[in-house]
């Protein structure tokens, strides 16, 4: 019977009883008939040929008993069979448990168990998927990141509800999409997720890419991207599952970060210029009847130019001056446009200088050719009476002089010799950061390495030996740290790496990378083959110290472990230590 067969009713499988009564039956029946057959012989049969009749005509019916007896059991076995498929089919339509009676055959009762057995594995098995395909489908779709699958064609199979929050765009419309990448990604990013999606179809793992999706409404959020590719049993990709996590909030305090340390920075340059500004005025004045550096424009209440000197002249790239005088100062900003990089901000800048009476601040304008103007403006007060006779302007080229600023802030801060960070920028950065790590409850990594045998490469070549390797050293390591790692010397061959948001584990990594890269380096003195090895100390803040000093002493304690225990290895600090300062 085929599942779509129309089932017999309730109870029509045949019970034990039945088929052992029927059994009974066949064997007295056959009996009855053979010794019928036989009387009926010996009446009828001559005696001479009595033997050999019976012995044929009994064979004959032995026969046809058999083959009775065989399509009778087949008959009761394709029964049996078509019976137990009928059930199985009905309870793989109803997704149910099928009935199996007992017939008092054996091996179809086991046959049956088996069945029921299996029946039964299965319906808990299936119940089991159910309940955990309903729990993580609850946590994905609560779930306030984005979380999507892909086939392995590329083709989104299935999207979380939180990409309407992220993109507007609702999972239906995403589902029938045929460019998701043009759809969620920023346009200038989309090239990005474009190579990496092609790359985890691959099977290639990507984690932690930062990218911006946008709304359809016009914001634009920064999300931490992951692609985790899922195999077959072959190790075939067939589909990709794609994460998503909201970084915005860690976007924004950065970003507020380095404006507060720009600014911090601007001011205390600004501190240093003016105080030398103030030698350089009465310098400028002494000199002033016989050259001004110093371009000077003069306009009256009319906003007409009455003068301008040559620098001023050559600043602005206005020719003679009697081109110049009686123009409006309107027309100078209209003649120069060309001459600056962002003339709307200069606009603005002259606009609100006009509507003040004091003198106004510093302003820096950038040129198109790379130089920068600073202007300062007052008004010219007149001899009787309030107000003023007009408005003076002066321009300086700085451009040469916050080059030079720039530079004497690369000498405070960087090593002459390997353009690292020294010292004094790693004491400032080290403190600055365990003060960040410990009000974001982060921890801190910082790994100390200096070079082992460094001194036999000094002795036996010589020091500008030294300096290359130093040179190269710094070179090969910067290739392998990342964004959040910085790279100092401090000293010889001393030096250090601070990982900010770290732990234990990319810590190890991270000197493990180092360390690889180092041993790989050769260099050639004379012709004798050098190389070189580390011997590292790691330490985190706050786990091994809070203090910078503190800290400092823990990893060195254990970069002189790991040189104790052979060189050329990394070695964590003991946070079971007394903390040096204590």
């Amino acid at each position: 019977m085929t599942p779509h067969q129309p089932a017999p009713p309730p109870g029509s499988a045949r019970s034990p009883s039945r088929w052992r009564l029927v059994r009974r039956a066949y064997c007295v029946a056959a009996g009855v008939s053979i010794a019928l057959v036989y009387l009926a012989l010996r009446m009828a049969v001559p005696a001479r040929l009595q033997e050999l009749v019976i012995a044929l005509v009994m064979a004959v019916m032995g026969l046809v008993l058999t083959l009775l007896a065989f399509r009778l059991s087949r008959a009761t076995s394709m029964g049996r069979v078509d019976d137990l498929t009928r059930r199985v089919d009905q309870a793989v339509e109803s997704g149910g448990f099928p009935q199996l009676d007992d017939t008092g055959w054996s091996a179809f009762d086991a046959l049956a168990q088996a069945i029921s057995r299996f029946a039964a594995q299965r319906v808990d098995t299936l119940a089991r998927v159910r309940a955990e395909c309903d729990h993580f489908r609850m946590l994905a779709e609560d779930a306030i990141s984005l979380e999507a699958y892909f086939g392995g064609n590329g083709r989104l199979l299935w999207v979380n509800p939180a990409i309407e929050a992220i993109t507007g765009h609702t999972v239906e419309e995403c589902l029938k999409s045929h460019d998701l990448i043009d759809l969620w990604i920023y346009t200038k990013d989309q090239a990005l997720m474009r190579d990496l999606a092609r790359r985890s179809l691959l099977g290639e793992s990507r984690e932690d890419h930062e990218l911006r999706i946008q709304h359809r409404g016009g914001g634009v959020t920064w999300f931490a991207c992951r692609w985790h590719p899922r195999r077959d049993e072959l190790g075939r990709v067939v589909g990709v599952r794609f994460s998503a996590q909201n970084i915005q909030r860690r976007k924004d305090a950065e970003l507020k970060l380095l404006e507060t340390v720009a600014a911090l920075r601007r001011a205390q340059a600004l501190k240093e210029h003016y105080l030398n500004r103030s030698n350089e005025e009465r310098m400028r004045l002494a000199s002033l009847l016989d050259i001004v550096q110093l371009g000077i424009l003069f306009v009256d209440r009319d906003h007409r130019v009455v003068y301008i000197n040559q620098p001023a002249l050559d600043i602005w790239n206005l020719g003679t001056r009697d081109t110049v005088v009686g123009a409006r100062d309107e027309v100078l900003i209209d003649r120069t446009i060309h001459l600056r990089s962002d003339d709307e901000a200069y606009r603005t800048h002259v606009a609100e200088v006009l509507s003040h009476r004091g003198f106004s601040e510093p302003y820096d304008i950038k040129m198109s050719d790379g130089r920068i103007i600073r202007d300062l403006s007052a008004i010219v007060p007149a001899l009787e009476g309030e107000g003023g006779i007009g408005r003076v302007w002066i321009y300086e080229d700085v451009t040469e002089e916050l080059r030079a600023a720039q530079r004497l802030i690369d000498l405070a801060e960087r090593d002459p010799l390997t353009g690292l960070f020294n010292r004094r920028r790693f004491m400032e950065e080290l403190e600055r950061q365990i003060a960040d790590a410990m009000r974001r409850g982060e921890q801190l990594g910082l790994l100390s390495f200096d070079l082992d045998g460094f001194k036999a490469v000094n002795d036996n070549h010589g020091h500008q030996a030294g300096d290359e390797v130093l040179t190269r050293l710094a070179n090969e390591v910067s290739a392998v740290i990342r964004r959040n790692e910085m790279l100092f010397r401090l000293g010889g061959d001393e030096f250090a790496l601070l990982v900010s948001n770290t732990d234990a584990e990319p810590m190890e990594q991270l000197a493990r990378r180092v360390l690889q890269r180092v041993s790989g380096i050769e260099f050639q003195f004379g012709g004798q083959a050098v190389s070189i090895t580390v011997s590292m100390g790691i330490a985190l803040a706050p786990h091994h110290a809070a203090e910078r000093n503190a800290l400092i002493a823990m990893a060195d304690r254990a970069m002189y472990a790991a040189k104790m225990q052979g060189k050329n290895r990394v070695q964590f600090a003991d946070a079971g230590e007394p903390d040096p300062q204590s």
